[in-house]
C-alpha cells in the first residue's frame, strides 16, 4: 500500500514539476522574444540626480559597440530604436539686435542623414551642409578639443562635433570646414546649470515615451536631458561673424521597441513602425529658473504600461533645483493637432508653477505635416513637430515670488485625434 502510494506521490511530483519546468521555459522564450527584457518603470526617473559621466554619454558595451576605427553601431540587440544626439538653443547678440534659433543633431550610424537648422532673424540658413554617413568617437577628442568627442562628417568637406568636459560640465559643437578655416562655421560652447532631466539610465530601467501607430508597441528611452547658458560664434558666408549667447538644452537619449516580436511583422525592427503617439517634451528658459518637462498620453485602446509624466525644474539663479511630476500641460487654440499656446499649472516641493505660453514660431515653418491612419484607427489623425513659445504668469518659490515676461521655450509634440472626432 505504501509503495503505491509513493509512486503516485513521485508520478505527481514528476507532473508537477515538468508543468512548471515548462512554464519556466515558455515564460523565458516568451519574454526573450518579445524584447521585454529590458526593464522599464511606471515611475518617473527625475528622482535620479546623478552628474551624466563619459559612459553616459557613449554607452559602450550596453548600446553601442566601438569599432577599431571609431565607429559607432549598435549592439546586436534588435530593439535599439534611435539615438539622439540633439541640441536646441536660443539666443541673442550682446546688443539685442540679432536672435539666434538653432535645432542640430549629429546623427547617429545608419539613422540616415541632417541639416542643422540655424534660424537667424526668422530667416533659415540654406547653405548648411548635411551630415551623415557613420557617427564616430574618439575619447581623447579629435580637431585639437581634447574631450570625449563624437562626430559625423558631412557635405563639402564639413565635419561637425560634439565633446563633453565632465569636469566643467561643458558641451563643445562645431561645425567646419576641415581644411579651409574661411569657410562658414558654427562654435558652440554650452555650460549646464543645475540638475540633469533624466529619462533613466543607460542600462535601464527606461520609461515609456509613447505609442507607435503603425504597429502595436510603445517606444521607451533613457538618457538625460541638461540645460543652462551657451555663447555660440557664427561666421557668415561673405565673413560676418556674429557672436550670441542664451540658453540651450541638450537631449543625450536612446530609445528601444519594447515588445518588439508585435514590430517585427512591419519589417526591419528600425524601420516603419511609425511615429511615436502622444508627447509632450518641452523646456522653458528664464534667467532665474530652466523648467523641462516630458508627458505622454495613450491614444491606444491597448493596456500599456503606464507613460510618462515628470518634470524638474532648476532655479539657476539661486543654485536650487525641485522635482516637478505635479503638473498639468494643456493645449491652447482652435487646432487639436497644432496648438497655439499652453497652460502650465502645477505645484512643488518649494511652490507652484502658473505659466501661459503663446506660440512664435513652429517647426516645420509652414506647419505641422497631418499624417491619415494609425493602427487602431484608419481615419485617425496625427502629427509632429516643434514650437518656439514665449511664456508669462507667475512662478513662487518659498516666499518668493518671480513674475515671468517672455520667458522663451522650445518643445517636441505629437497630437493625436480620432477618426470619429473628426466625424463629430
Amino acid at each position: 500500500m505504501y509503495d503505491g502510494m509513493n509512486r503516485i506521490i513521485l508520478l505527481v511530483a514528476g507532473i508537477i514539476a515538468i508543468v512548471v519546468g515548462g512554464a519556466t521555459i515558455y515564460f523565458l522564450w516568451l519574454n526573450m522574444n518579445s524584447g521585454s527584457s529590458w526593464q522599464i518603470t511606471e515611475k518617473p526617473n527625475t528622482y535620479i540626480v546623478k552628474i551624466p559621466s563619459v559612459s553616459d554619454f557613449v554607452p559602450i558595451g550596453v548600446t553601442y559597440e566601438l569599432h577599431d576605427d571609431g565607429l559607432l553601431t549598435y549592439t546586436d540587440d534588435p530593439c535599439w530604436k534611435q539615438s539622439c544626439f540633439i541640441l536646441v538653443a536660443i539666443g541673442w547678440t550682446e546688443d539685442g539686435k540679432h536672435t539666434l534659433m538653432y535645432q542640430g543633431r549629429l546623427p547617429f550610424t545608419s539613422e540616415g542623414s541632417f541639416r542643422p537648422r540655424i534660424c537667424i532673424d526668422g530667416k533659415y540658413l540654406t547653405n548648411v551642409p548635411v551630415f551623415g554617413g557613420g557617427m564616430y568617437y574618439s575619447p581623447n577628442g579629435i580637431l585639437g578639443c581634447p574631450y570625449p568627442t563624437v562626430y559625423v562628417r558631412g557635405s563639402g568637406g564639413y565635419i561637425e562635433t560634439l565633446s563633453y568636459d565632465v569636469e566643467n560640465q561643458r558641451w563643445i559643437h562645431i561645425i567646419k570646414h576641415e581644411v579651409d578655416e574661411r569657410k562658414p562655421k558654427l562654435e558652440f560652447v554650452g555650460k549646464a546649470l543645475g540638475l540633469p532631466f533624466w529619462m533613466g539610465p543607460m542600462e535601464g530601467p527606461y520609461i515609456v515615451h509613447g505609442a507607435y501607430s503603425k504597429v502595436k508597441d510603445i517606444d521607451i528611452w533613457g538618457g538625460f536631458w541638461v540645460s543652462g547658458t551657451f555663447k555660440a560664434n557664427i561666421t557668415l558666408s561673405g565673413g560676418q561673424r556674429l557672436s550670441f549667447q542664451g540658453f540651450f538644452l541638450f537631449d543625450r537619449a536612446i530609445h528601444r521597441i519594447y515588445y518588439g516580436a508585435s514590430a517585427s511583422k512591419a519589417g526591419t525592427i528600425r524601420g516603419p513602425t511609425g511615429g511615436v503617439l502622444a508627447f509632450s517634451c518641452m523646456v522653458i528658459f528664464h534667467n532665474d529658473f530652466i523648467i523641462m518637462i516630458s508627458h505622454s498620453d495613450n491614444p491606444t485602446p491597448a493596456d500599456f504600461p503606464k507613460f510618462q509624466h515628470q518634470g524638474r525644474i532648476n532655479f539657476i539663479s539661486v543654485g536650487e533645483s525641485y522635482i516637478f511630476n505635479n503638473f498639468t500641460l494643456t493645449d491652447l487654440g482652435p487646432n487639436p493637432l497644432q496648438p497655439s499656446g499652453f497652460h502650465l499649472q502645477g505645484t512643488f516641493e518649494g511652490g507652484y508653477v502658473d505659466l501661459m505660453g503663446k506660440v512664435y514660431a513652429y517647426w516645420p515653418p509652414k506647419g505641422w505635416g497631418v499624417i491619415k491612419g494609425t493602427w487602431w484607427d484608419l481615419e485617425g489623425r496625427h502629427c509632429w513637430g516643434r514650437a518656439f513659445v514665449k511664456w508669462n504668469g507667475t512662478i513662487k518659490l518659498g516666499d518668493k515670488v518671480i513674475n515671468v515676461t517672455n520667458a522663451v521655450g522650445i518643445g517636441e509634440f505629437t497630437r493625436y485625434t480620432s477618426g470619429s472626432s473628426q466625424q463629430g
